[in-house]
């Protein structure tokens, strides 16, 4: 049975839809853009998502079938979870379980060494005819490691959300994402984050659940 949503929320979306008007996405992709904006406060997030042909599809087809969900950062994880077991119970897991405690910083991070040692793990012994969705909400640095293993001829993900934020590396990272052959849903420049992240996650949760 489906879980409803909170009326303030449904209230909030209303408002939205409202300001947003005609967006040119289908139902999705409109929902993934309502949840971030709900979840950021910023408008502007419309101008710079962009999203690979049925890269939604490929994401939701994918979750029914019991994909995996990686994040990059605990809060990700966190903020995806509620959502997962109120819908279809999807297994979560942060690369930084899979990091060491302590690297020199001056040649890589924690969270590439996490992404490489998760994917590697998972190629090792998953089936990978059901690759998992990667969230990336925070870190560059991952999302170009992930890039560097599927370009290399390891299988890629069903899905790369690609929102890391800042300034060092970040838009490097999203334009190498938008020139590969993953499929994906992005925000150009220099925003994104944790929580924008893992409300595009939830949108397609729901989905999944429809």
């Amino acid at each position: 049975m489906k879980t409803p949503e909170h009326p303030i929320f449904l209230e909030s979306i209303t408002y939205i839809r409202s300001k947003l008007g005609i967006t040119g996405l289908d139902q999705i992709e409109e929902s993934i853009l309502e949840r971030i904006i709900h979840s950021s406060g910023d408008f502007s997030l419309q101008s710079c998502i962009r999203f690979s042909p049925r890269a939604c599809m490929y994401a939701i087809n994918a979750l029914k079938s019991g994909a995996k969900i990686l994040t990059d950062t605990y809060m990700a994880e966190a903020a995806i979870s509620p959502m997962a077991k109120r819908t279809i119970n999807s297994d979560i897991q942060c690369i930084l379980g899979m990091a060491p405690r302590s690297i020199d910083s001056t040649l890589t991070t924690r969270s590439a060494i996490g992404m490489r040692n998760i994917w590697l793990d998972f190629v090792e012994k998953e089936n990978f005819s059901n690759a998992p969705l990667v969230v990336i909400g925070s870190s560059p640095t991952a999302l170009i490691s992930l890039l560097d293993l599927v370009e290399s001829g390891y299988a890629k993900p069903s899905l790369i959300i690609g929102m890391p934020v800042g300034f060092i590396g970040v838009a490097e990272s999203k334009s190498r994402l938008l020139d590969s052959e993953c499929p994906y849903i992005v925000l150009e420049g220099s925003k994104g984050g944790a929580s924008v992240a893992a409300a595009a996650t939830n949108a397609l949760l729901r989905a999944a659940e429809n």
